[in-house]
């Protein structure tokens, strides 16, 4: 028996910003702010967030909850 491969799709910081409908300078502010969830994970200095992570603080009201 075989294990299914859960494939993730992960976000570099423009990808969110632009679902956010923010230029990239404040969609880094929010996130300094702590107003932009953390990044789901980092390679490097690159941080990557899920994309069901972005969605799911989209559909609470993102910076307005």
């Amino acid at each position: 028996m075989t294990e299914a491969t859960v494939q993730t799709d992960y976000l570099t910081r423009a990808e969110p910003a632009a679902r956010c409908r923010v230029p990239l300078p404040t969609f880094d502010k929010l996130r300094r702010d702590g107003l932009i969830p953390e990044p789901d994970a980092e390679v490097g200095k690159h941080k990557l967030w899920r994309a069901d992570t972005i969605e799911e603080f989209l559909e609470v009201g993102g910076t307005r909850r």
